[in-house]
């Protein structure tokens, strides 16, 4: 009963308020309450430079990451099985073409070598001895053709007897045989000269395997031998790569893949060295990854500075243009985490908060809010 009685009483003192309020010409039939408004901003003062605020198409991109790798890489080998006993050179040492870099054991090369030119040297010798038997032979055959003609005319006119003129003819024969014999010995004697030789040239050879250089101009990335240790055919040495011909091998997924063609030019950034080129695509690897479900993708790279093979890259793959708004970088303040531009409203300058994403290369950044282009923004006297 007592709630009732109180909000009664409200609502009447709440009547009689509206009536005395009406009374005094607080409310007018027809007339409605304006807005409050607070005063207008100061106007800043008027930037010494300016820059007006582009809305327009810009190039659209995916990054492909990836390594930088070199694309010659050499691992030293040696082609026989010997003893190691000097490596020139460690890790980060440059080489050029020839320059030694593991010296092996050439004794039993070198003995091999002896051997081969000592036979050499002895069918040599049986070649010289062969031409002396044939020179005798051929003087022997010179008298005994000229005595056998001799006797054959003198036996037809009976000068002499028969027997005589049979020695004569025995004599020639014996002789025209051995003339050739001996040129069969010197043709024997030829053929092992020729086997002699080739099986020099082989020890010599085998003689070189002993002092392993280097192929290409290069660095030595990877020392894998030590003074001491058994180099066999096929175990790596020392690796040396060419650290001026670079390429970068990008992961790109498959649904990008046919966005590429071999000889285009693809924009290659290396984050660790702040660099940024053209690359030209050399080689797109036909075969999926089955687990990653991507191509292997290899760019050539122009020179950069402080660039190495290892190091990450990414690789910007076009995928068409969208609209966007950007304008200076320098016009741009941030104080913490609130970036700000100042931009002309009519006759007056005003502080406006804006959100950007990234400045692109040519040193405008992107607006993602606060202004729709077209707008007059102060730039800040030295650009930053």
């Amino acid at each position: 009963m007592r709630l009732g009685t109180v909000l009664a009483g409200v609502a009447f003192l709440g009547v009689a308020v509206g009536i005395v309020a009406f009374a005094m010409g607080a409310f007018r039939p027809g007339e409605k309450v304006a807005p409050s408004r607070g005063p207008e901003p100061a106007s800043l003062p008027a930037p010494s430079r300016t820059a007006t605020v582009v809305r327009g198409e810009i190039p659209l991109f995916e990054e492909a990451v990836g390594t930088v790798r070199s694309k010659t890489v050499v691992a030293v080998s040696s082609q026989v099985s010997a003893r190691v006993l000097e490596v020139t050179r460690r890790s980060g040492a440059t080489v050029s073409p020839g320059d030694l870099l593991v010296r092996l054991d050439d004794r039993e090369a070198t003995s091999r070598v002896a051997q081969a030119k000592q036979a050499l040297a002895a069918a040599g010798m049986a070649r010289r001895r062969a031409a002396e038997s044939k020179a005798q032979g051929e003087a022997r055959l010179l008298r005994a053709a000229s005595q056998h003609e001799r006797y054959q005319k003198m036996l037809a006119g009976q000068a002499i007897e028969a027997e005589r003129a049979e020695a004569a003819e025995t004599e020639w024969v014996q002789a025209k045989s051995a003339v050739a014999e001996a040129e069969a010995a010197i043709g024997a004697a030829d053929a092992q000269i020729e086997q002699a030789k080739q099986v020099v040239a082989e020890a010599e050879i085998v003689l070189g395997y002993s002092r392993v250089a280097s192929p290409i101009e290069g660095v030595v990335i990877e020392r894998q031998v030590e003074p001491g240790d058994l180099a066999q055919p096929g175990r790596t040495l020392l690796v040396v790569l060419d650290p001026k011909a670079l390429r970068l091998e990008a992961q790109v997924r498959e649904s990008l893949i046919s966005r590429i063609a071999k000889a285009q030019a693809l924009e290659v950034t290396v984050p660790a060295a702040g660099e940024r080129a053209n690359g030209i695509v050399a080689e797109i690897v036909p075969s999926a990854d089955p687990l990653s479900r991507t191509f292997t993708v290899r760019v050539d790279l122009t020179p950069m500075k402080g660039v190495y093979a290892g190091m990450f890259g990414r690789l910007r793959l076009p995928l068409g243009t969208r609209e966007a708004v950007r304008a200076p970088a320098s016009a741009v303040e941030r104080v913490g985490q609130l970036e700000t531009v100042v931009v002309r409203v009519g006759e007056r300058w005003q502080r406006r908060l804006v959100t950007t994403v990234r400045t692109d290369a040519d040193g405008l950044v992107e607006i993602l809010s606060g202004l729709g282009g077209g707008e007059t923004v102060g730039v800040a006297a030295e650009p930053r």
